[in-house]
């Protein structure tokens, strides 16, 4: 059957876009504001670099970046293009669950969903971590949708987000206990099991195997830039270290071994000694210098993880990684799976139950 596009039509997908494209605007604000402690309302717009106030023009969603070309009007530093990326993404996620569900109470839940997860993204990529409170808005959403009138894609039996949810929360605490991910990120997987069920699994995989090939890439990109930080990391670790056994005192004992963990936050090197093993040592080792060392060595890294195993006299083996975020990849995966998650789950299920 032939579709026809009407005037009306035209007008409607412009119109949500440009809505879309200005609450991304302002998600911008909230993404880069929120970690900062900083108001998202009383504090005007200005330039990062000047301070100058921008002018109402400057702020027309994707278009203002586009005119000025990625430069301050002001002084022409320049403006990074994830800003118009973020307002065309929020734009055209929204335009999509418009055509996916057109005004209903589904496209509702789907632009306060959307404009989360586009957050959450944002901070996890800037900071590491996932906010509360967007796991629990994503809960929350969850747990309001069984109360929206059946009939809709969002009347999920409770046996069937209970199942969901039990069945996240035990894969992920298994990758959490591994280091897989990060505790974010089951909560927001739990949160997403409530708003939907099933359709969490679907959302789950594609989260996963994207998050896998970027993983592989990154690890193959940052191959030679690991392997020197963690020789640095040796070099000084060892040289603390003898100077440990040169005291005699603050050394690993005959017959024990222990690991000194510890992590680049921020750019802020710093070591977790409360997992140290006190047992296994001569005396308390120099906590202080080994500390300060690193911090004042290590400064061109932004967010990683270090081991440094010592054995008795000598350390046997140090490992630098850095991290990774995986909540842009479960946001896409939710995001697919709120759109298109019925389909794919009966896709799977019509392959394994052709006769069904």
């Amino acid at each position: 059957m032939k579709m026809t596009i009407t005037a009306i039509d035209i007008i409607t997908w412009v119109f949500v876009f440009l809505f879309g494209s200005a609450i991304g605007s302002f998600l911008n604000v909230v993404i880069y504001r929120t970690p900062l402690g900083q108001s998202i309302i009383s504090e005007p717009s200005h330039c990062f670099s000047c301070g100058n106030r921008l002018k109402w023009y400057d702020m027309f969603p994707i278009f203002s970046w586009l005119i000025l070309r990625g430069k301050c009007r002001f002084c022409g530093a320049r403006i990074s293009p994830r800003y118009m990326v973020m307002e065309a993404l929020c734009a055209v996620s929204y335009l999509g669950a418009y055509l996916v569900y057109g005004f209903s109470w589904e496209f509702a839940v789907a632009c306060i969903l959307f404009a989360v997860l586009i957050v959450l993204s944002g901070i996890d990529i800037d900071h590491f971590e996932i906010p509360y409170w967007c796991s629990i808005t994503v809960a929350v959403l969850g747990i309001a949708a069984f109360f929206i009138p059946w009939g809709t894609s969002l009347s999920a039996p409770w046996h069937e987000r209970l199942i969901s949810l039990g069945v996240v929360a035990v894969m992920f605490v298994i990758l959490v206990l591994v280091g897989g991910m990060g505790g974010g990120d089951l909560q927001l997987m739990l949160g997403a099991s409530l708003l939907l069920g099933f359709r969490v699994f679907p959302a789950l995989f594609i989260g996963i195997v994207l998050g896998a090939i970027y993983g592989i890439v990154k690890k193959i990109r940052d191959h030679k830039a690991e392997i020197e930080l963690t020789e640095k990391i040796r070099k000084l670790a060892t040289e603390w270290y003898q100077e440990q056994l040169d005291r005699d005192v603050g050394y690993v004992l005959a017959g024990h071994d222990d690991v000194i963990v510890g992590t680049i936050t921020g750019g802020k090197p710093d070591i977790e000694w409360e997992f140290l093993d006190e047992n296994a040592w001569k005396g308390l080792p120099d906590k202080s210098a080994l500390s300060r060392v690193i911090r004042e060595q290590i400064t061109t890294e932004r967010e990683g993880a270090f081991r440094i195993t010592i054995k008795e006299d000598q350390i046997t083996k140090v490992k630098y990684s850095r991290r990774m975020v995986f909540g842009p990849f479960l946001s896409i995966g939710i995001a697919a799976a709120f759109l298109f998650g019925s389909q794919i789950v009966g896709w799977y299920m019509g392959l394994i139950f052709p006769n069904a």
